[in-house]
């Protein structure tokens, strides 16, 4: 893996990490695991997950299943780069390339931070 950064202004960093079921297939077996994601942009994702991922699945497609707020989002991505933290390892995910689905993180990072912001003030 390459050094590999984002190159949008709008990343949202999630105040409570979003849990997610990622899935990939290594020599047609299927694996899901859980992880959680730390931030998102339209874009890509950080997926923290507690242990390295085989080669063999840096190198296949991650399906993503997760929600932001109310709606179950479900994509691809590919990983572009790892750095190690204090909770396990860190994964910056490229989604793949949906004008809609972005539409649909932006509107769904939109209400979830209205709650935030609405929880916060309590």
């Amino acid at each position: 893996m390459v050094d590999y950064k984002r190159s949008e202004p709008f990343r949202h960093l999630l105040v409570t990490p979003v849990e997610v079921q990622y899935q990939c297939t290594v020599n047609q077996v299927a694996f899901t695991r859980v992880g959680k994601i730390i931030d998102i942009s339209p874009s890509g994702i950080s997926l923290l997950v507690p242990e390295l991922l085989k080669t063999e699945e840096l190198q296949s497609p991650i399906g993503l299943s997760f929600c932001l707020d109310t709606k179950l989002l479900e994509t691809a991505g590919e990983v572009r780069w790892k750095k190690y933290h204090a909770e396990g390892i860190q994964y910056g995910v490229e989604l793949e390339e949906n004008e809609a689905f972005e539409q649909l993180i932006i509107e769904e990072l939109k209400l979830r931070r209205k709650k935030e912001i609405q929880s916060q003030k309590q």
